[in-house]
């Protein structure tokens, strides 16, 4: 929460100086209050990515932990609120309809419980890799997981998170918030 105060007050400390009345004055002369505000705006958008990726990285370290207790990775959605709650859930798919059936319950309990981001892990189709995707209103992101566990002493050997340039295409992410109702 420190960080959160700190930043927005370097963002009401920067805001400050363009609004003198005084500098309005020559505005057809001077284009760089447009670029200042431009510049803004790129400010403020990292700030909702790495909220976004931090959430990401929370639900990463659920799944290193899901790892460490059951010794392999499972299939999993989670589900954050606004206050930073998150909801873990494991499922499988046997079959399209159960497909189906998951991800009317996703788009269900996202609207239901007010859900600001839903993310789904995984697994590739090679052995020891993941990819959590996530979305939340206007933002999408997605990591890969390289992982090693040692059965033996049942210990995670070796975690590697990679964020994707490109987010992983996901069905049951597709048309969460849409606002179609």
């Amino acid at each position: 929460m420190f960080r959160r105060r700190k930043r927005k007050n370097i963002t009401v400390n920067e805001t400050q100086p363009e609004t003198p009345p005084p500098d309005r004055v020559p505005v057809i002369d001077k284009s760089p209050p447009v670029t200042a505000s431009n510049h803004q705006e790129t400010k403020t958008s990292p700030l909702l990515s790495d909220a976004f990726k931090s959430t990401i990285e929370k639900a990463a370290d659920r799944s290193r932990s899901e790892l460490a207790s059951v010794g392999k990775l499972k299939p999993m959605a989670f589900f954050v609120q606004a206050d930073g709650t998150m909801k873990t859930v494991s499922f499988s798919l046997k079959g399209e309809y159960q497909k189906d059936a998951l991800i009317r319950r996703i788009r269900e309990k996202a609207l239901a419980e007010k859900i600001s981001t839903v993310i789904i892990l995984t697994e590739r189709d090679d052995e020891k890799t993941a990819v959590l995707s996530g979305i939340s209103p206007g933002m999408k992101g997605s990591a890969s997981i390289s992982y090693s566990f040692d059965n033996k002493t049942k210990t995670v050997t070796s975690w590697k998170t990679t964020w994707l340039n490109q987010p992983v295409q996901n069905v049951l992410l597709d048309g969460i918030f849409d606002k179609k109702d």
